[in-house]
C-alpha cells in the first residue's frame, strides 16, 4: 500500500477506499494496476543520501497514497476539513511539491500521464463554496492534471458520486454500453451531422454507420478508424 503517514494523520480510510475504487474503475476498463510506491516519497529520485534532494514535511501533503493504472501513475490526497481559500492553496501547493518528486521516477513519456486527485471532506458534494474552491484546483493544471472528489453527505452514496468522478477522467469509457446502436438513432445521427457548421460528407456519415454498427468489440481500434474518417473527410 503506497501510503505515507505523519504523526496522528486524518484520512488513512479515505485515501485506502478511494484508492480501491480507482483500482476497481480501473478493472472495469480493463487496466492493470500496480503499486507505486517511490511517487510519495518524501525525496527526489537518486537523492536518499542526500538532504538537498529531500524536502521538508511543512512542504509535503500527508497523508498521501499512489497508485499506478495502467499507463497512468495517479497521486491521491485529503483536501482540508473546511472550505477556506488560503487553507486549499496551501494543500494545493504541497500536493503540487509531492507530484513534482512523483516526477522524478518516472520516464518522460509517464510524467505525461501523471494524475492527481484531491478528496473533499464528507458533505462538500453540495456546497457551494467548495465546488468553487475545486474548480481553482482543477484549472491548476501544473506539474500534473488534477481532479477533486466532493463526497456527499451519506456514505451510502460513495459509488454513486464517485462514478461522476470517474466519468470525467480517463477510466470514463463512454463508447462501452449495455445497450445497442438502432437503426433510429443511426438516422438522427446522419441527419445532425449533415447540419453542423462543418460540412459533413454523406460518405463520412455512412462510413461512420457502418463503424457503429460493426460487431468488433476492439473499443480503441473503433476510436481510431473514426478518427482516422474524420480526417480524410470531404469539406465539399
Amino acid at each position: 500500500m503506497a501510503i505515507e503517514t505523519a504523526a496522528a494523520p486524518s484520512g488513512d480510510n479515505e485515501l485506502i477506499e478511494t484508492r480501491a475504487r480507482l483500482i476497481k474503475a480501473a478493472e472495469i476498463a480493463g487496466l492493470n494496476s500496480a503499486d507505486v510506491d517511490a511517487l510519495v516519497k518524501p525525496e527526489f529520485n537518486g537523492g536518499a543520501h542526500s538532504d538537498a534532494a529531500r524536502l521538508s514535511p511543512g512542504d509535503l501533503l500527508r497523508p498521501i497514497a499512489a497508485v499506478r493504472l495502467g499507463c497512468y501513475s495517479v497521486v491521491i490526497g485529503m483536501l482540508p476539513s473546511h472550505a477556506n481559500a488560503e487553507a486549499v492553496n496551501e494543500t494545493l501547493r504541497r500536493f503540487r511539491n509531492q507530484c513534482v518528486v512523483a516526477r522524478s521516477y518516472l520516464r518522460a513519456n509517464e510524467a505525461l500521464d501523471l494524475q492527481g486527485i484531491l478528496i473533499g471532506p464528507r458533505g462538500s458534494e453540495r456546497d457551494e463554496e467548495w465546488r468553487a474552491l475545486a474548480l481553482t484546483v482543477e484549472r491548476d493544471d501544473r506539474v500534473a492534471r488534477k481532479f477533486v472528489w466532493l463526497r456527499p453527505e451519506s456514505k451510502d452514496a460513495d459509488e454513486a458520486s464517485f462514478h461522476e468522478l470517474v466519468k470525467r477522467t480517463f477510466l470514463a469509457r463512454p463508447w462501452r454500453s449495455e445497450g445497442t446502436f438502432t437503426m433510429a438513432a443511426l438516422d438522427n445521427l446522419k441527419r445532425v451531422a449533415l447540419t453542423w457548421n462543418v460540412k459533413v460528407s454523406r460518405n463520412t456519415v455512412d462510413e461512420w454507420m457502418e463503424l457503429g454498427v460493426s460487431q468488433s468489440e476492439d473499443s480503441d481500434e473503433l476510436v481510431q478508424k473514426l478518427v482516422e474518417s474524420w480526417s480524410r473527410r470531404e469539406q465539399s
